[in-house]
């Protein structure tokens, strides 16, 4: 088919499926909350270079640090060089600073509003706007949320700089690794400096340490109402007696270079808390609305892959652009093609953390 597309949220996975669905013919526009490019903000994640190049059609790669099991990136390095890759394609349209508050599917097509009251008409509108979703609510109004995991990430990324007189730092293959004491779980992986940099020295040590018993300061805080996770707490929000607690536990729970770089994060407020939240889908598609990457099938990142699911989203919206003769035969043909995996993705998230927190738990 040809056609119109507007993409709700201009992160990862909504910049590669512009990318994707562009390559496929279609005339894209992404509408994305953020008035700015991304900040140096953020965790690392592990990516699939093949994979994000076979979607999007790239040619160039994002700046990855390579390890020996997987490579890795930071969120911000990724989103950027995405953005970049958009900007060369005239049939790509970015607009910032737009609050999505209204879809309506029409026989059609469908219509997005903003805040601001401006309209966008669409033959398909894809939600690719996280885990708090806007078009999910839209696609499947009796399960709208995300639900709290029971479980804190802690995340920061450290500049190797700060770290490199005080301990070893890891090789230039160093592998992703897990350590487990008490209730606690840490991930730990180099990604590349704020400017792309992969040498040992100029790379950054990105930390994801897994904390079960911080429900009080979620709740009271006003970033957990119910099941529902409303958001993450800020690194200058840390509560300084938090600061000083979390410092203790890593000094004396977690080996080098990533205790040490865990107390620089926590003195320097780099350090921040994200509730994992999980939602399982019993529906892509309502009309001529669709949802993906972690609107579709947020699932915690112990299991790993969750952009590369959302890639998965991407390559079959595209697909499926390209074989259905109409807007309601393409995202019929998408929730075939994507429901069952995404379900499959999100009960393997829901299996590890129920198992995590059993341990976490228990005596």
């Amino acid at each position: 088919m040809n056609g119109r597309v507007v993409i709700v949220g201009g992160s990862i996975v909504g910049l590669s499926s512009a990318l994707a669905l562009a390559r496929s013919g279609a005339e894209v526009t992404v509408l994305e909350r953020s008035d700015l490019r991304a900040l140096d903000v953020g965790g690392g994640l592990g990516v699939d270079v093949e994979l994000i190049q076979q979607v999007t059609g790239a040619t160039t790669a994002p700046p990855v640090c390579r390890g020996i099991d997987r490579d890795t990136t930071a969120w911000q390095l990724l989103r950027d060089w995405l953005e970049e890759c958009a900007a060369e394609i005239d049939a790509i349209d970015l607009r910032r600073d737009v609050n999505v508050t209204l879809i309506a599917s029409e026989q059609d097509g469908a219509v997005v509003t903003s805040s601001a009251g401006e309209e966008w008409r669409a033959d398909i509108v894809v939600g690719a706007d996280g885990v708090h979703s806007t078009v999910r609510a839209f696609v499947d109004a009796d399960r709208p949320l995300a639900t709290y995991a029971g479980v804190v990430l802690w995340r920061a990324m450290v500049s190797e700089e700060l770290v490199k007189d005080a301990a070893k730092l890891p090789g230039p293959r160093e592998p992703s690794r897990e350590y487990y004491q008490d209730r606690y779980r840490l991930v730990t992986y180099p990604v590349p400096g704020p400017q792309g940099q992969t040498r040992v020295g100029e790379r950054r040590l990105n930390l994801v340490w897994y904390d079960t018993a911080r429900e009080d300061l979620l709740r009271a805080r006003g970033l957990l109402d119910g099941v529902e996770v409303r958001g993450s707490l800020l690194a200058d929000a840390l509560p300084a007696e938090l600061g000083a607690e979390l410092r203790k536990i890593a000094e004396q729970t977690w080996p080098s270079p990533w205790a040490e770089a865990l107390d620089i994060a926590i003195e320097r407020h780099f350090i921040f808390g994200t509730p994992v939240a999980e939602y399982m889908p019993t529906k892509l598609v309502n009309g001529r609305v669709a949802i993906a990457g972690d609107a579709a099938h947020a699932a915690s990142p112990m299991v790993g892959g969750g952009f590369s699911e959302g890639l998965d989203d991407a390559a079959r919206l595209a697909k499926s652009f390209t074989s259905a003769s109409d807007g309601d035969r393409m995202l019929e043909s998408y929730e075939k093609a994507r429901l069952g995996p995404a379900r499959r993705h999100v009960a393997a998230s829901q299996r590890a953390t129920n198992q995590y927190l059993k341990w976490a738990h228990s005596p």
